[in-house]
Protein backbone atom coordinates (compact mmCIF):
# COMPACT_ATOMS: atom_id res chain seq x y z
CA UNK A 1 0.00 0.00 0.00
CA UNK A 2 1.33 3.04 -1.17
CA UNK A 3 0.26 6.82 0.43
CA UNK A 4 1.62 9.72 -1.08
CA UNK A 5 1.78 13.44 0.75
CA UNK A 6 2.99 16.30 -0.92
CA UNK A 7 3.14 20.04 -0.82
CA UNK A 8 4.45 23.24 0.34
CA UNK A 9 2.94 23.35 3.43
CA UNK A 10 5.01 21.06 5.53
CA UNK A 11 3.41 21.74 8.93
CA UNK A 12 -0.23 20.34 7.17
CA UNK A 13 1.84 17.40 5.76
CA UNK A 14 3.71 16.84 9.34
CA UNK A 15 -0.05 16.51 11.06
CA UNK A 16 -1.29 14.08 8.30
CA UNK A 17 1.66 12.04 8.99
CA UNK A 18 1.80 12.13 12.00
CA UNK A 19 -1.82 11.02 12.28
CA UNK A 20 -1.34 7.95 9.78
CA UNK A 21 1.45 6.94 12.04
CA UNK A 22 -0.40 6.66 15.32
CA UNK A 23 -3.47 5.35 13.46
CA UNK A 24 -1.27 2.23 12.32
CA UNK A 25 0.65 2.23 15.72
CA UNK A 26 -3.02 1.60 17.42
CA UNK A 27 -4.06 -0.91 14.73
CA UNK A 28 -0.77 -3.13 15.05
CA UNK A 29 0.42 -3.99 18.32
CA UNK A 30 3.97 -5.45 16.30
CA UNK A 31 4.19 -2.51 13.99
CA UNK A 32 7.64 -2.38 12.48
CA UNK A 33 7.99 1.41 11.30
CA UNK A 34 11.25 2.84 9.77
CA UNK A 35 12.12 6.18 8.15
CA UNK A 36 13.92 6.52 4.92
CA UNK A 37 15.87 9.66 3.80
CA UNK A 38 17.02 9.31 0.04
CA UNK A 39 18.92 11.82 0.32
CA UNK A 40 21.18 9.40 1.70
CA UNK A 41 22.52 6.17 -0.11
CA UNK A 42 22.40 3.99 2.99
CA UNK A 43 19.10 4.67 3.35
CA UNK A 44 18.55 3.30 0.05
CA UNK A 45 19.98 -0.02 0.55
CA UNK A 46 17.91 -0.11 3.97
CA UNK A 47 14.57 0.62 2.30
CA UNK A 48 15.12 -2.45 -0.49
CA UNK A 49 15.90 -4.69 2.31
CA UNK A 50 12.95 -3.36 4.39
CA UNK A 51 10.35 -3.29 1.17
CA UNK A 52 11.57 -7.08 0.63
CA UNK A 53 11.95 -8.75 4.08
CA UNK A 54 8.92 -10.17 6.21
CA UNK A 55 8.70 -11.27 9.94
CA UNK A 56 6.66 -13.67 11.42
CA UNK A 57 7.25 -11.35 14.23
CA UNK A 58 5.68 -8.19 12.82
CA UNK A 59 2.35 -7.81 11.97
CA UNK A 60 2.65 -4.66 10.11
CA UNK A 61 5.59 -2.72 8.44
CA UNK A 62 5.42 0.95 8.00
CA UNK A 63 8.00 3.22 6.50
CA UNK A 64 8.42 6.67 5.68
CA UNK A 65 10.00 8.12 2.54
CA UNK A 66 11.16 11.29 1.54
CA UNK A 67 13.61 12.54 -1.30
CA UNK A 68 12.53 10.44 -4.37
CA UNK A 69 13.90 12.98 -5.90
CA UNK A 70 17.13 12.15 -5.17
CA UNK A 71 17.41 9.14 -6.75
CA UNK A 72 18.38 9.08 -10.70
CA UNK A 73 19.27 6.85 -13.54
CA UNK A 74 18.87 2.80 -12.19
CA UNK A 75 18.14 3.64 -8.65
CA UNK A 76 15.40 5.50 -9.58
CA UNK A 77 13.83 2.97 -12.01
CA UNK A 78 14.38 0.36 -9.25
CA UNK A 79 12.14 2.44 -6.69
CA UNK A 80 9.21 2.84 -9.18
CA UNK A 81 9.85 -0.47 -9.38
CA UNK A 82 9.70 -1.45 -5.71
CA UNK A 83 6.38 1.60 -5.09
CA UNK A 84 4.08 -0.51 -8.19
CA UNK A 85 4.95 -3.98 -7.41
CA UNK A 86 3.60 -2.37 -3.48
CA UNK A 87 0.64 -0.71 -4.81
CA UNK A 88 -1.56 -3.54 -3.33
CA UNK A 89 0.12 -5.37 -1.14
CA UNK A 90 -1.04 -4.98 2.73
CA UNK A 91 1.46 -6.16 4.88
CA UNK A 92 3.60 -3.15 4.22
CA UNK A 93 2.36 0.52 3.88
CA UNK A 94 5.13 3.19 2.65
CA UNK A 95 4.31 6.46 3.22
CA UNK A 96 6.21 8.76 0.72
CA UNK A 97 6.08 12.35 2.21
CA UNK A 98 7.52 15.20 -0.11
CA UNK A 99 7.33 18.97 -0.60
CA UNK A 100 6.53 19.02 -4.72
CA UNK A 101 4.48 17.40 -6.88
CA UNK A 102 5.59 14.53 -8.12
CA UNK A 103 7.73 14.39 -11.80
CA UNK A 104 6.47 12.71 -14.92
CA UNK A 105 7.59 9.05 -13.78
CA UNK A 106 6.48 9.54 -10.56
CA UNK A 107 2.59 10.46 -12.00
CA UNK A 108 1.35 7.01 -10.69
CA UNK A 109 1.77 8.32 -7.30
CA UNK A 110 -1.76 10.58 -8.15
CA UNK A 111 -4.05 7.64 -9.40
CA UNK A 112 -5.99 4.93 -7.44
CA UNK A 113 -4.46 2.84 -5.33
CA UNK A 114 -2.57 4.92 -4.17
CA UNK A 115 -4.06 7.19 -1.14
CA UNK A 116 -2.88 10.78 -2.06
CA UNK A 117 -3.30 14.48 -0.20
CA UNK A 118 -2.07 17.63 -1.52
CA UNK A 119 -1.21 20.31 1.19
CA UNK A 120 -0.62 23.44 -0.86
CA UNK A 121 0.16 26.46 1.40
CA UNK A 122 -3.09 28.18 2.68
CA UNK A 123 -4.16 31.59 1.43
CA UNK A 124 -7.45 34.25 1.84
CA UNK A 125 -10.59 31.79 2.92
CA UNK A 126 -8.55 28.99 3.96
CA UNK A 127 -6.15 30.57 6.15
CA UNK A 128 -8.33 32.29 7.50
CA UNK A 129 -10.72 29.50 8.85
CA UNK A 130 -7.43 27.52 9.64
CA UNK A 131 -6.75 30.42 11.37
CA UNK A 132 -9.73 30.64 13.52
CA UNK A 133 -9.81 26.84 14.22
CA UNK A 134 -6.08 27.40 15.92
CA UNK A 135 -7.23 30.80 17.71
CA UNK A 136 -9.99 28.36 19.37
CA UNK A 137 -7.57 25.99 20.20
CA UNK A 138 -5.59 28.36 22.46
CA UNK A 139 -8.44 30.41 23.71
CA UNK A 140 -7.43 33.48 21.98
CA UNK A 141 -10.03 36.33 21.28
CA UNK A 142 -8.61 37.79 18.17
CA UNK A 143 -10.91 40.66 17.06
CA UNK A 144 -11.52 40.46 12.84
CA UNK A 145 -9.04 43.22 11.95
CA UNK A 146 -6.44 41.29 14.18
CA UNK A 147 -7.58 38.05 12.18
CA UNK A 148 -6.88 39.97 9.12
CA UNK A 149 -3.55 41.41 9.87
CA UNK A 150 -2.53 38.08 10.68
CA UNK A 151 -3.69 36.75 7.54
CA UNK A 152 -2.25 39.31 5.33
CA UNK A 153 1.39 39.05 7.10
CA UNK A 154 1.46 35.17 7.57
CA UNK A 155 0.03 33.98 3.75
CA UNK A 156 1.51 30.85 3.16
CA UNK A 157 3.56 30.52 6.27
CA UNK A 158 1.51 28.34 8.59
CA UNK A 159 4.68 27.49 10.52
CA UNK A 160 5.41 31.10 11.19
CA UNK A 161 1.48 32.07 12.24
CA UNK A 162 1.39 29.61 14.79
CA UNK A 163 4.14 30.20 16.11
CA UNK A 164 2.86 33.56 16.88
CA UNK A 165 -0.31 32.51 17.99
CA UNK A 166 2.04 30.37 20.64
CA UNK A 167 3.44 34.25 21.75
CA UNK A 168 0.39 35.75 21.84
CA UNK A 169 -1.12 33.34 24.02
CA UNK A 170 1.38 34.57 26.71
CA UNK A 171 0.03 38.15 26.70
CA UNK A 172 -2.55 39.46 29.32
CA UNK A 173 -4.40 41.35 27.08
CA UNK A 174 -8.09 40.54 26.85
CA UNK A 175 -8.94 41.05 23.26
CA UNK A 176 -6.21 40.72 20.87
CA UNK A 177 -6.87 43.56 18.32
CA UNK A 178 -4.54 45.35 15.47
CA UNK A 179 -3.48 47.31 17.46
CA UNK A 180 -1.85 45.07 20.21
CA UNK A 181 -0.33 42.97 17.18
CA UNK A 182 1.41 45.66 15.86
CA UNK A 183 3.45 46.05 19.70
CA UNK A 184 3.97 42.47 19.34
CA UNK A 185 3.78 40.50 15.86
CA UNK A 186 6.83 42.66 14.40
CA UNK A 187 9.24 40.36 16.58
CA UNK A 188 8.75 37.58 14.29
CA UNK A 189 9.24 39.66 10.87
CA UNK A 190 12.80 39.83 9.54
CA UNK A 191 12.52 43.85 10.07
CA UNK A 192 10.26 45.92 12.23
CA UNK A 193 7.88 46.53 9.81
CA UNK A 194 5.12 48.02 11.82
CA UNK A 195 7.03 50.72 13.26
CA UNK A 196 8.75 51.20 9.69
CA UNK A 197 5.15 51.65 8.27
CA UNK A 198 3.90 53.92 11.35
CA UNK A 199 6.84 56.30 10.75
CA UNK A 200 6.07 56.53 6.93
CA UNK A 201 2.59 57.31 8.35
CA UNK A 202 3.80 59.64 10.87
CA UNK A 203 6.18 61.80 8.72
CA UNK A 204 5.80 64.85 7.69
CA UNK A 205 8.80 64.93 5.32
CA UNK A 206 8.13 63.52 1.75
CA UNK A 207 12.07 62.72 1.67
CA UNK A 208 11.81 60.58 4.96
CA UNK A 209 9.00 59.12 3.77
CA UNK A 210 10.83 57.90 0.52
CA UNK A 211 14.02 56.73 2.50
CA UNK A 212 12.16 54.79 5.19
CA UNK A 213 10.22 53.15 1.74
CA UNK A 214 13.21 52.51 0.21
CA UNK A 215 14.72 50.64 3.44
CA UNK A 216 11.56 48.40 3.70
CA UNK A 217 11.89 47.20 -0.40
CA UNK A 218 15.66 46.82 -0.34
CA UNK A 219 14.94 44.41 2.64
CA UNK A 220 12.89 42.69 0.18
CA UNK A 221 9.50 42.93 1.93
CA UNK A 222 6.54 41.92 -0.52
CA UNK A 223 4.80 44.67 -1.34
CA UNK A 224 1.95 42.93 -1.12
CA UNK A 225 2.19 42.60 2.12
CA UNK A 226 3.01 46.50 2.95
CA UNK A 227 -0.18 47.71 1.51
CA UNK A 228 -2.34 44.90 3.62
CA UNK A 229 -0.70 46.36 6.53
CA UNK A 230 -1.37 49.96 5.90
CA UNK A 231 -4.85 48.61 4.77
CA UNK A 232 -6.10 47.08 7.66
CA UNK A 233 -4.46 50.20 9.91
CA UNK A 234 -6.44 50.28 13.61
CA UNK A 235 -5.52 54.20 12.85
CA UNK A 236 -7.50 54.35 9.69
CA UNK A 237 -11.20 55.26 9.19
CA UNK A 238 -14.08 54.02 6.83
CA UNK A 239 -12.74 56.56 4.04
CA UNK A 240 -9.51 54.87 4.27
CA UNK A 241 -10.57 51.61 4.15
CA UNK A 242 -12.89 52.02 0.98
CA UNK A 243 -9.76 54.27 -0.73
CA UNK A 244 -7.48 50.83 -0.32
CA UNK A 245 -10.28 48.42 -1.18
CA UNK A 246 -10.42 50.02 -4.38
CA UNK A 247 -6.70 50.33 -5.12
CA UNK A 248 -6.68 46.52 -4.25
CA UNK A 249 -9.22 46.15 -6.47
CA UNK A 250 -7.21 48.16 -9.40
CA UNK A 251 -4.50 46.19 -8.72
CA UNK A 252 -5.77 42.98 -9.13
CA UNK A 253 -7.83 44.04 -12.10
CA UNK A 254 -4.30 44.70 -13.67
CA UNK A 255 -4.53 48.10 -13.91
CA UNK A 256 -1.77 48.96 -11.07
CA UNK A 257 0.89 47.52 -9.37
CA UNK A 258 1.42 47.48 -5.46
CA UNK A 259 4.66 49.27 -5.42
CA UNK A 260 2.56 52.11 -7.58
CA UNK A 261 -0.30 52.45 -5.00
CA UNK A 262 2.37 52.26 -2.00
CA UNK A 263 4.76 55.16 -3.95
CA UNK A 264 1.68 57.32 -4.92
CA UNK A 265 0.64 56.70 -0.80
CA UNK A 266 3.96 58.18 0.68
CA UNK A 267 4.32 61.13 -1.97
CA UNK A 268 1.12 62.34 -0.58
Amino acid sequence: MIIFLYGPDSYRRREKLKEYIERYKAKYNALSLNNFYLDQEVDWGKLKDFSKSQSLFESSRLGVVSGIGNLEGADQKELINILKENLEYKDLTLIINEGKKPTKDFNFLLKNPVIFWEFENLIGAELQKFLQQEIGKRNLNVDKEGQNLLVQVYAGDVWGLLTELDKLSFLDERIITAAVLERHVNIALPVDIFSLINQIRNSGQIGVRLSLLEELFSRSQDPAMIFNIMAVSPYSDFSWKQRMADYDSAVKSGKLEYQEVILSLVLE
